[in-house]
């Protein structure tokens, strides 16, 4: 919703989709940035998941993580040592547009450099 309001195309697929589909959906439509939001603890899994198989299809757009079961420590410890494109943890809708903004501008590398640094 907040990306929405803030003029950002989002391709919201529900909920409990399985990994196939929404990496297919993210190369069909040539997405920027691939957002996950976990609310039930079995999403953190999934989670990481997806971040293994964005790896081994050689997927390159950053993978942003959010939501109720999320944190800064898991995705640091088990999502971005799965996936070499980008992971960002972000703790709340708010900061999405922050996030989004960073990962589409030309500083995109330093970005995601600065963030792994960080995790």
């Amino acid at each position: 919703v907040v990306l929405g309001c803030n003029n950002y195309k989002v391709i919201d697929m529900g909920v409990m989709v399985l990994c196939e589909k929404i990496l297919e959906r993210a190369v069909q439509e040539k997405v920027d940035v691939v957002g996950l939001s976990g609310l039930i603890t079995p999403s953190l899994d999934e989670m990481v998941f997806v971040a293994e198989q964005m790896q081994v299809r050689g997927m390159k757009m950053p993978l942003m993580i959010g939501g109720a079961t999320t944190s800064k420590r898991h995705t640091a410890v088990k999502v971005t040592t799965k996936y070499d494109g980008g992971v960002i943890h972000v703790l709340d809708a708010s900061r999405s547009c922050t996030v989004v903004s960073a990962v589409m501008s030309k500083e995109k590398a330093n970005y995601l450099e600065d963030i792994k640094d960080e995790y």
